[in-house]
């Protein structure tokens, strides 16, 4: 048992590497399609016209700017702890303004005659907590509080 313990400890800066890549890539890909790609430009544009931001184009790219270039930063270890924070600012603002609204306000079991269920809070938070911004969320967190561990261009500085 020590043994397994102890290679998970010698592993744990590969695995935080691992992960800080992987998130870092995903937004990377996430804002560098907002940008260049016409049908998720249209889905950007059309979800922040939705919601009611100012200057829906400008947000945009904006935001679709700094997810790309901050996840970049991410993956490669430079300025982690400033792209963690701009990615949770990212993160927060799209859950409150449009996925919390992704949780039905009801349960609607199969067979329509036993009625319909109030959401309560236990299954309310089931639901948020399987958004996959909460697991991006908490990633971020971490990335914010360690900065970067192990491999980046931020060690380099030091």
């Amino acid at each position: 048992m020590k043994t397994t313990i102890s290679n998970f400890e010698k592993n744990s800066n590969t695995i935080y590497i691992i992960c800080r890549i992987l998130i870092g890539l995903f937004f990377f890909i996430a804002g560098f399609n907002k940008l260049f790609h016409p049908i998720f430009q249209g889905y950007m544009f059309n979800t922040i016209s939705s919601i009611g931001f100012p200057f829906p184009a400008f947000t945009a790219h904006f935001t679709a700017f700094c997810e790309c270039v901050f996840g970049l930063f991410l993956m490669l270890g430079f300025w982690t702890r400033i792209s963690s924070v701009v990615l949770i600012i990212i993160i927060l603002v799209a859950l409150l303004t449009h996925d919390l609204n992704s949780i039905p306000k009801e349960l609607i079991p199969i067979k329509p005659e036993t009625g319909v269920y109030e959401m309560d809070a236990f299954t309310w938070l089931s639901y948020f907590l399987y958004l996959p911004q909460t697991l991006y969320l908490l990633f971020l967190t971490l990335f914010l509080f360690r900065g970067c561990v192990g491999f980046g261009i931020d060690l380099r500085k030091k």
